[in-house]
């Protein structure tokens, strides 16, 4: 295997949280060659390397110190990384009689890791809505019309591939009459009340939605069919540079609250035939630097929605009770399993002076023990009657 292959499927094993802030750092690392297999040190050399790097942007340090009557039973310290190799560039190789060394330029991207915790040991279930469009007519270049389903198609995808998510897309569902507002006309505890009922709807913890606010062109121009302007892109003299520029947010299903917003922009080149009904996420449309573009910034930013949820809590919507049993709308596909215990929380409702509406959770400090699990719903059982403590279908389960 060549070694820029090598390096290449080792990257790929690294897998990534949401991303924090990023840099490139130059590192060297070397292996023993063992049994004349040079192949294998240099592999190692690169991955001692890689670590380094990472080591380097993201490193946490534990210690562990035990003492009992005075005396010091065990003293331990270990070193973990918060970080993700994003790119990596090998700089410069030497091999010996005895080792390889090789030295490596990284991009590391630090992470924003959670605790670990109850929550992390289930996906949670995820909704990718379409997304509006505040100018349309900017669409019209390269038929990019169909980018209020394909741009959430193509993030659900992206998401998909993280491993603590189940994600649906219901791309026809949108949240914004209004994008050129949106999302301040939410209330003032900054909640959408199609949020709470689309999430019960389809079953879900969060909501993400998103706005394309810009697609514009730097010089409309250079896209013309005159003879002028197909001269200038022949020779290259036209400014064929476009925007895009897309909000993104995450809202919690039970209250309605956003819990994430970021706006991605880029400018990029916009090569395709103006002629030419590319159409948003087609083959045609990555073969462009702008698609390249757009497909990088997009994979970033499935990373932080990714990292985003992650450190929230695991919630679960009750949905029937019967004496001591309870039914909720989560099962196998997020990781429930019999046996797990889950905490029982009241959800009210309730109106502040302005007559606009809030939820609020209180513990009715009681657990449930799962029995029962199937894909998408389980049953578990408390120690009290539901009714003593009043638990009613859409008060939640929370695993914290």
């Amino acid at each position: 295997m060549k070694l820029e292959g090598m390096l290449v499927f080792f990257l790929a094993l690294v897998l990534g949280a949401g991303t924090a802030s990023a840099e490139w750092v130059t590192v060297t690392a070397d292996a023993e060659i063992l049994n004349n297999d040079v192949e294998t040190a240099k592999l190692s050399a690169y991955k001692n390397a890689l670590r380094e790097a990472s080591l380097l942007v993201g490193a946490t340090v534990n210690s562990n110190t035990a003492v009992t009557n005075g005396v010091l039973q065990s003293d331990s310290v270990g070193v973990s990384s918060a970080a993700r190799i994003k790119r990596a560039n090998i700089i410069e190789e030497k091999v010996t009689e005895k080792k390889v060394v090789v030295t490596v330029s990284a991009d590391v991207v630090s992470e924003s890791v959670c605790p670990s915790g109850a929550a992390n040991g289930y996906k949670k279930e995820v909704a990718v809505l379409g997304f509006s469009v505040q100018y349309p007519r900017q669409a019209i270049l390269g038929a990019l019309n169909d980018i209020d389903r394909k741009l959430p198609s193509y993030l659900k995808e992206r998401l998909h591939e993280r491993d603590n998510l189940v994600v649906h897309e219901s791309s026809q569902y949108q949240l914004y009459d209004e994008p050129i507002n949106a999302p301040t006309t939410e209330t003032s505890q900054r909640t959408l009340t199609k949020v709470v009922q689309y999430a019960q709807q389809m079953g879900v913890q969060f909501i993400v939605s998103g706005i394309v606010r810009d697609l514009s062109v730097a010089d409309e121009t250079a896209f013309g069919n005159s003879v002028w302007s197909a001269t200038k892109r022949f020779w290259r003299m036209a400014d064929r540079n476009r925007r895009f520029v897309v909000d993104v947010f995450i809202h919690d299903g039970f209250s309605g609250s956003i819990v994430f917003q970021k706006s991605y922009r880029l400018t990029d080149v916009w090569n395709a035939d103006p002629n030419e009904s590319t159409g948003f996420a087609s083959a045609s449309f990555f073969k462009t630097p702008y698609g390249k573009g757009v497909a990088e910034l997009l994979e970033g930013a499935a990373q932080e929605v990714n990292g985003a949820m992650r450190c929230q809590p695991f919630m679960a919507r009750i949905t029937r009770t019967d004496g001591k049993t309870v039914h909720f709308a989560s099962g196998a596909a997020a990781g429930i399993r019999p046996g797990d215990q889950l905490a029982v929380y009241r959800t009210y409702r309730f109106y502040d002076a302005d007559l606009l509406a809030g939820t609020e959770l209180t513990n009715a400090k009681a657990a449930l023990t799962v029995s029962q699990v199937h894909p998408s719903f389980s049953t578990g059982t408390i120690s009290v009657d539901s009714g003593r403590l009043n638990i009613q279908p859409d008060d939640l389960l929370i695993a914290w």
